[in-house]
């Protein structure tokens, strides 16, 4: 299909926010009308390609059930997407590869896209907090800058997940009776039990999703 018959053929365009938590939908018409929003599992494209369309394909079908739209397809829809991970080139082209036929797809990096987002695409700065973070700035000149969002788990500070791990160290440390148990501790026992045994077990298996959440 060439781009101007793909272009003549889109009814819907819809914005996708995808990181290590949640992925976000928002359901537009080509006039800018919102018909709807949705929300499905992580996207983040370090934890799995298969996982990310899993769940941007779950957040676009719940849109268009949010919108009380029954038929649709993709060769009608021009999708952005705003992807934690799109930064990293391998990750982006195993994405775009698997990706359905839609009549228009791009994808940026998330911090990339919430920057073009806050500032109409014109000149500004962001810093980003979620399940990862990361500093954006888009200078008068046009020149891109990106500070932080190292990725889980040497960086990202500030963070979610971050932020659950200092808590999961504080945990610990209070097990082995050097430090006090406070209100935080109590909070991550609840959570993850009190002893050795649960403890670890629970890091075991925990990623970058468990420590944020």
């Amino acid at each position: 299909m060439t781009p101007d018959r793909a272009a003549a053929t889109i009814r819907y365009v819809i914005g996708i926010d995808g990181g290590g938590t949640g992925t976000r939908a928002r359901l537009t018409g080509t006039d800018g009308e919102v018909l709807s929003f949705a929300h499905a599992g992580p996207s983040a494209l370090g934890q799995g390609v298969q996982q990310a369309w899993s769940n941007v394909s779950q957040a676009i079908e719940n849109s268009f059930r949010n919108a009380n739209v029954r038929t649709w397809q993709p060769e009608e829809c021009a999708v952005g997407l705003g992807l934690a991970g799109a930064i990293v080139a391998e990750h982006k082209r195993d994405f775009m590869r698997a990706a359905p036929r839609y009549a228009a797809i791009e994808l940026a990096n998330d911090g990339y896209a919430a920057l073009l987002g806050a500032h109409r695409g014109g000149p500004g700065a962001i810093v980003a907090a979620g399940t990862g973070s990361i500093g954006e700035a888009l200078r008068e000149d046009g020149e891109h800058v990106s500070i932080g969002g190292w990725g889980y788990p040497v960086g990202d500070e500030g963070s979610g997940a971050w932020l659950g791990m200092r808590a999961m160290r504080e945990a610990q440390l209070a097990a082995d009776g050097r430090a006090p148990a406070g209100p935080l501790v109590q909070a991550v026992w609840s959570v993850a039990g009190n002893s050795r045994e649960a403890l670890l077990a629970w890091g075991d298996g925990a990623g970058q999703h468990a420590y944020a959440a």
